[in-house]
């Protein structure tokens, strides 16, 4: 199934899918650290770890590696909570070397919306102020795959 909508390398990054999940659930699945590292990223199960403030103005971190000399990963803060209606938060992709040094890139902004549909959930995010063609491909493209995951995790 085809979860982006919108044309390659355009801002912003639609991206629309059915989960047969109550609304409730799904949103779990984006807020709950355990859950999240289950189906975020290109490949399931791929992050190193998640954690998540869940307030306005929280922070959320996803690693996706670490090693001695640096981390890799994504982290941003949340704007909006609306408990299985909708979240807002900033994004950036983080690379935080063992010397203290940081690497990131301009924040972008994310807005998931969450509907109840029939015995399920409609999934429409937005990725938006992602600075170039080719970061707003790669960032397509793992939306692609982690909607594909967190469908197989709802199951």
């Amino acid at each position: 199934m085809e979860f982006v909508k919108s044309v390659p390398g355009d801002d912003p990054i639609v991206v629309e899918g059915y989960f047969a999940a109550p609304p409730d659930q799904v949103y779990e699945a984006w807020t709950d650290p355990d859950t999240v590292v289950k189906w975020f990223g290109q490949k399931p199960n791929s992050l190193h770890s998640a954690s998540i403030d869940l307030r306005p103005g929280g922070t959320w971190r996803f690693l996706k590696s670490k090693d001695d000399d640096k981390s890799i990963g994504f982290e941003g803060l949340y704007q909006v909570i609306k408990p299985a209606e909708k979240l807002v938060f900033s994004w950036a992709h983080v690379v935080a070397h063992a010397d203290g040094r940081r690497e990131e890139t301009p924040y972008s902004r994310v807005e998931v919306v969450f509907t109840a549909r029939g015995r399920g959930t409609f999934v429409r995010l937005h990725h938006s102020a992602i600075s170039n063609d080719q970061s707003r491909r790669g960032v397509g493209s793992g939306w692609q795959a982690s909607f594909t995951h967190l469908t197989d995790t709802l199951g």
